[in-house]
């Protein structure tokens, strides 16, 4: 009893350096819990819990933890190196991004080893493939509310990745993994080492580890090579997605606004393309759909498939420990480790279209007009010509991003007595983010470039070269003429297409250091039991530096943008430093104070109706320099009527403050494809993002409750079925350009969204839409979470169930205070990159041990949905989504081995070669077809390795 109450208060005492001994009451064995809220198995903990064993995630998905975890229910709409898109390199958050509940990456707090880690991105993320792999025993996942524990970001839960700290022995693996195709190839190598020293005083933990992934191209599957979208049903019938005008899938899809040779936008030769020798002819549109641009076969573009997919990532990781008994009542432990993170992709092509078309002067030598053109023109009064172009036969921008990610710990813990524990200790993390995209349009180059004429010789230069300004001569000294009209043409002067493009980088610094110090104890004694006390406090400082070589900021006025384009004609209004990526810059800082105590109160214990009744209370302020005092709470309750059976009930405030970048970003720059209802027009549009110092921390209240039942006339079996329910109040959130002139189209103008709108008139496309955070979000969301284990023996061998489930019964948004409510679960939507929120989600494993061998059995089930939502513009003619199921597999033989205890082993993932969904962007070749954050896109894969332990 005592054992219990002493574990529970522990672990909800957020102390991240706890080293407790508690007994597992299924297992009947010692663990130790390290700033988690629960024992082994997580049956006899008081808020809904999932553990999961490494050595169930690695059978399932041998790649690494964070992509197995991934697989699991109550995981939504991760992101990953898989299940991101590659198309830009301004979002910083391409690595595993743990998404509990679906409810934002950066709402889910993640603990190495009970310890906060600081994030690794500039937008606050965390990329757990950071975490050292090797030592973790298992994960513990708290899905619900926990900040009144942990602190702040543990809105939608804890992800804690737990060390095995008295490993001892030596134990190492090599694998080797591909697709059925031949690509997305994966290596691991790793070793780990543990050992007692100083006469059993000392333990030393040491870890190296290498994996690489070869990644693949979204080309490398066929589905994406075949134009497949959602475009509205009936051409002129109004709103694509309304219901006079649904939206039903096409293949072939172009966008007709440029071509790959180059479309001809102003003037009378308006709608001309050009040839590959430069010559012009009619464009042709094709086939109308129902989305206005968007035409099946014709002249038009199609972005092109062979960009990433799966992203080639690479990770290296070195970490140690080692503990010291310096006293039978004091111990001291210090720990660190290194990890360098390694992502690389190629995305979207360079590409000449609205807003940064390019300018021809009619002086050019490269425009191959006909003498009747030409007069054509000059009878208008031309001077030069507007051309739209996509690129797709060009070298494609690469990226190249890298985390190093430093963490440190040391300190102390002791015992009072035999009822009291104390700890206290320092942590420093920081994890610097770099990212370089080559091969970007440099606008002030292309446009250089683009300008080109014949000199007193006839060659053809740069205009600039030329200029009668010497300072102008010599910022555009080496400058080389660009050709763009004409398929193949950019290639056919290489000198200017590597004048023109070059890199795009930024790098960011996020640092945080951590001192905190806590007790606990039994305060006296009650008739149920003792009554357990901890109380502790934590101060923090976390630091973001970015630096950026495109920093939208520099050419926010129009004196700057005059100076740095200075002698050079035809630049667009909205052109920065690069194509798509400029990253601005950002510097803040927050000192953060806490204060937390903890009561549990063993109320009943041992009496008819109440084998045991207890009742848990925490309380914490926390301080921020940024936004001030908040409080956070917990309330929960545990009752055991019988042996059997255990009632569980927690209620909670919790919250996630601002992220630096959310408070103190410059403005940023994107751009995104607008179907818009005021203009009629379809066509990229400039977005700027910055940061909003004013923001306040989110508030959340959680509630949960459920049951435990563990029968013992069916030795073995264990069962926990909880309820949860988790309320966002001012959620940090921002609105989406669709949903800003959607709103201000339906005030009539007098929304406030409508102040974030520049049109050049009132009924003329948005030159730009100014996207900002602000807490003007609601979320609401609700389901049932199912945990089974039964173990028993069948047969010669012992066989294992585990079920992970979960129902989704609301997701409820609300984008501000006027917008409607809609509720998201059990649909989907198609839009840019689609997403969906099935009902059911589950994941069954079965294991069966005979002799030498284990057969291990996944089955991921993906429950059915209805594409489409209750929000405007939403109608996709009724199509719906059946269930999926995936089948993992793999058979492990053990055998000793030069002195080890050898596994050798084969996985198969997607073992019945699954094809993902047919689902379509609303974006000709943006995306793969499906819903790549839900449904495997490799197929069927294999995955051969070793382990062994000395």
């Amino acid at each position: 009893m005592k054992a219990r109450i002493v574990g529970t208060l522990l672990v909800s005492a957020s102390s991240v350096f706890l080293a407790v001994p508690v007994m597992a009451q299924d297992a009947l064995e010692e663990i130790v819990v390290t700033g988690s809220r629960i024992t082994r198995d997580g049956y006899t903990a008081p808020t809904p819990v999932t553990v999961a064993p490494v050595a169930d995630l690695v059978k399932s998905t041998p790649s690494n933890i964070p992509d197995a975890l991934n697989k699991l229910p109550q995981f939504q709409l991760s992101s990953s190196p898989s299940r991101s898109t590659h198309n830009f390199a301004n979002s910083a958050s391409h690595g595993n991004i743990l998404n509990l509940r679906g409810v934002g990456g950066n709402r889910t707090l993640i603990l190495f080893d009970g310890a906060r880690v600081p994030p690794t991105t500039f937008r606050g993320d965390v990329d757990t493939n950071v975490i050292p792999n090797m030592l973790i025993e298992r994960v513990d996942v708290v899905t619900a509310g926990a900040s009144a524990a942990y602190g702040s970001d543990a809105v939608a839960g804890v992800v804690n990745f737990v060390l095995n700290r008295k490993f001892n022995g030596a134990k190492v693996q090599a694998q080797y993994g591909t697709s059925e195709q031949g690509d997305n190839e994966t290596y691991r190598v790793g070793a780990a080492f543990g050992t007692d020293l100083l006469d059993g005083k000392g333990h030393w933990l040491f870890s190296a580890e290498q994996f690489d992934s070869k990644g693949m191209l979204r080309s490398d599957r066929d589905v994406a090579n075949q134009g497949y979208i959602y475009a509205g049903k009936n051409p002129g019938a109004g709103t694509p997605g309304s219901a006079a005008n649904p939206y039903v899938i096409y293949s072939g899809v172009k966008q007709n606004q440029a071509s790959d040779g180059g479309k001809i936008l102003s003037g009378p030769l308006a709608n001309y393309r050009f040839l590959p020798d430069g010559s012009i002819v009619p464009f042709v549109d094709g086939t109308a759909t129902g989305t206005p641009a968007y035409y099946v076969g014709g002249d038009g573009y199609r972005i092109p498939s062979d960009v990433t997919t799966v992203s080639p990532l690479k990770t290296q990781q070195i970490f140690q420990r080692f503990d010291y008994d310096v006293a039978p009542e004091l111990r001291f432990y210090a720990q660190g480790g290194f990890t360098r993170s390694d992502l690389s992709y190629s995305s979207l092509a360079n590409s000449f279209v609205a807003p940064t078309s390019a300018t021809i002067y009619l002086d050019n030598p490269y425009l191959n007009l006909t003498t009747a053109q030409r007069a054509q023109l000059t009878a208008a009064g031309a001077t030069s010509i507007s051309v739209a172009s996509y690129s797709p036969y060009a070298p494609k921008p690469h990226t190249e991003e890298r985390t190093d990610y430093y963490n440190a710990t040391l300190g102390f813990e002791g015992d009072i007595g035999a009822d009291w524990q104390w700890n206290a200790g320092y942590v420093y993390g920081k994890s610097k983010h770099s990212m370089d995209q080559s091969g970007l349009f440099n606008w002030r180059n292309t446009y250089a470039a683009l300008d080109a004429v014949r000199d007193g010789s006839g060659n053809i230069v740069c205009r600039a070269t030329l200029d009668a300004d010497a300072a102008i001569r010599q910022r555009f000294a080496d400058c080389k003429p660009l050709n763009m009209m004409g398929e193949g043409s950019m290639l056919k002067t290489p000198d200017g297409y590597k004048y023109a493009t070059g890199t795009s980088s930024y790098d960011a610094a996020i640092s945080q250091h951590l001192v905190q110090a806590a007790f606990q104890g039994v305060l006296f004694d009650l008739p149920a039991g003792p009554l357990m006390v901890a109380a502790g406090g934590e101060y923090r400082t976390q630091k973001l530096k970015l630096n950026s070589n495109a920093d939208p900021a520099l050419l926010d006025t129009a004196a700057e943008r005059a100076e740095y384009f200075r002698g050079v004609r035809g630049v667009p209004s909205s052109a920065l430093f690069y194509w798509l990526t400029n990253v601005g810059s950002a510097d803040g800082d927050v000192n953060v104070k806490e204060g937390f105590a903890e009561v549990n109160i063993p109320v009943l214990s041992d009496v008819a109706f109440a084998k045991s009744l207890d009742i848990n209370a925490a309380g914490r302020v926390t301080d921020y320099s940024t936004s001030g005092r908040v409080e956070t709470w917990k309330l929960g309750a545990t009752w055991k009527p019988v042996d059997d059976f255990l009632l569980r009930a927690t209620r909670s405030r919790d919250i996630r403050a601002p992220t630096l970048f959310d408070l103190y970003a410059g403005d940023q720059s994107a751009i995104g494809t607008l179907v818009d209802p005021v203009s009629g027009v379809t066509a990229n549009v400039p977005q700027i993002s910055g940061g909003n110092a004013g923001l306040k921390p989110e508030e959340a209240d959680t509630f949960s409750f459920g049951g435990v039942l563990s029968p013992s006339g069916l030795p073995g079996f264990s069962l926990s079925v909880d309820y949860f329910r988790l309320k966002i109040n001012g959620a940090i959130g921002s609105l989406s350009p669709i949903q800003i002139v959607t709103n201000c189209q339906a005030s009539g103008g007098s929304a406030p969204e409508c102040a974030l709108i520049d049109r050049p008139s009132a009924t003329a496309f948005p030159n730009s839409i100014r996207v900002a955070p602000a807490n003007i979000a609601f979320l609401q969301t609700s389901g049932i979470d199912f945990d089974a284990t039964y173990r028993t023996e069948a047969g010669p061998g012992d066989l294992t169930f585990r079920l992970y489930a979960s129902y989704l019964d609301e997701y409820k948004t609300q984008q501000s205070a006027t917008a409607p409510v809609y509720d998201f679960s059990g649909y989907g939507s198609s839009a840019n990159q689609p997403v969906a929120r099935p009902k059911w989600r589950g994941t069954l494993n079965v294991s069966y041990d005979i002799g030498d061998f284990n057969i291990f059995v996944s089955e991921q089930y993906i429950g059915k949905w209805a594409l489409g939502s209750q929000e405007p513009n939403q109608n996709y003619n009724g199509a719906k989504q059946s269930a999926v199921w995936y089948t993992d597999a793999t058979v492990t033989y053990r055998t000793q081995a030069l002195g080890a205890e050898t596994e050798l082993f084969v996985t198969a993932n997607n073992l019945f070669d699954r094809n993902p969904p047919l689902v379509p962007g609303t974006i000709p070749g943006l995306n793969l077809p499906t819903i790549i954050s839900l449904y495997d896109t490799v197929g069927r894969a294999y995955t051969v390795g070793l382990r062994a332990k000395f």
